[in-house]
């Protein structure tokens, strides 16, 4: 008997199944997004009819301060890097890559050597003031600064005094030390937003401001006349207190530089160097006797330190100091040094500019050179491997993969 096949009957139509509660709440959800979105445009809508006035260039990328601030530092080859620059360019390190400023242009180079800013400047004598975060450039003795971080400008602005000297904190806190027609110098202290919060006016003559990291607080220190010679005048101050948290004066010395470290302040005056906590405390201090100081660097609170020890200039002392103090290496050399840079891998200690080359101290005393096929050293910029060889138009990386 042949099989027939057999027919089901099925329902034209199938219901899902529906649950009440889940289609309330995703009505609910619905109307939630909509009711955002209408919130949102209406914002935006009432911000550009009555805060047009505040939207400006600058405002947009103080908006993007903060971005890309992640960057991190690995020992790697660093691309060669070329500029227009001149004699009077700078030099820094800044967040893995290089900071080159010359009067007329900012520039700054990733670790590949990529060019991210190209920014035109008008400073006569730039100065280049990094912290972790923030580049702070400014022209000494003009009236020009400028914020950066590693992607764009932050900000561009003009002071009504000359600008003496500069810092800038991690949280974007921003020291400017400038003549005053009041008394002779006048250090204003901004926000991170760029608002001016706080003035201490010095009669002393201000040689250096340095901010602590957290922007809280910071130091100034002065040269006060006294007889026929000068003193050093240390003053810690608060954000937002009149009183300063400690006042000190150090005797027949000259301040030449100061910077903030993790947990204090170095404090390098002509005569030696100077430990001070948070507070102003004095906590170590490194004689220079016997030397008269030509250069120095400070790196993660270590400074290494050139100085000449005879009158025909033909012999100098080369000093690195720890965080503490302690030596880390201190020798005589018989040749004439034109500059130091403070290293910032396990590789070396220091980095010797000379007339002919870069000479490399490494952390076992021994020393290595490299040598430009031609051109004029301006400047060494330590990396995480190696350093930078910086001439008038170019730089490239040297003693990369040498121990």
């Amino acid at each position: 008997m042949p099989r027939q096949d057999e027919k089901l009957a099925v329902a034209g139509k199938i219901e899902p199944e529906f649950n009440r509660h889940y289609a309330k709440v995703a009505k609910r959800y619905a109307a939630a997004g909509i009711l955002c979105m209408i919130l949102f445009v209406a914002y935006l809508l009432g911000l550009i009819v009555f805060g047009s006035e505040y939207i400006t260039y600058d405002n947009m990328r103080y908006l993007i301060r903060d971005f890309g601030t992640a960057a991190g530092e690995s020992a790697r080859e660093f691309g060669k890097i070329v500029y227009n620059g001149s004699s009077d360019t700078v030099f820094a390190y800044f967040r893995g890559g290089a900071a080159v400023c010359s009067p007329d242009t900012y520039r700054y180079f990733d670790k590949n050597g990529t060019q991210i800013i190209a920014d035109p400047l008008n400073y006569a004598d730039p100065v280049l003031a990094p912290s972790e975060k923030y580049m702070l450039v400014y022209d000494m003795g003009g009236t020009g600064y400028a914020v950066y971080n590693q992607l764009t400008g932050i900000v561009s602005k003009e002071t009504e005094g000359k600008i003496i000297a500069a810092d800038i904190a991690d949280d974007g806190s921003l020291a400017l030390v400038t003549r005053s027609k009041d008394t002779k110098f006048v250090v204003e202290l901004y926000n991170a937003a760029f608002n001016k919060t706080m003035e201490v006016y010095k009669d002393g003559y201000v040689l250096g401001v340095a901010m602590a990291p957290d922007g809280k607080q910071f130091l100034v220190a002065s040269a006060v006349q006294a007889s026929t010679d000068f003193n050093c005048e240390i003053q810690v101050c608060e954000r937002g207190s009149d009183e300063p948290v400690s006042k000190e004066t150090i005797a027949h010395a000259m301040p030449l530089a100061v910077r903030a470290t993790d947990d204090g302040y170095l404090v390098l005056c002509d005569t030696a160097v100077y430990y001070y906590s948070r507070y102003g405390t004095v906590t170590k201090t490194v004689s220079l006797a016997g030397m008269t100081l030509k250069y120095a660097d400070e790196c993660g609170g270590r400074i290494a330190l050139v100085g000449q020890v005879n009158a025909l200039g033909s012999e100098h002392r080369v000093l690195v100091l720890a965080k503490n103090g302690e030596p880390l290496y201190d020798d005589t050399m018989r040749l004439r040094v034109s500059g130091i840079r403070m290293a910032r891998g396990d590789d070396a200690l220091c980095y010797l500019v000379i007339s002919d080359g870069v000479i490399r101290v490494a952390p076992d005393s021994s020393l290595a050179q490299e040598s430009p096929e031609s051109g004029d050293i301006l400047d060494v910029i330590p990396l995480g491997a190696g350093a930078l060889l910086c001439q008038k138009n170019a730089a490239y990386q040297v003693f990369i993969g040498k121990k």
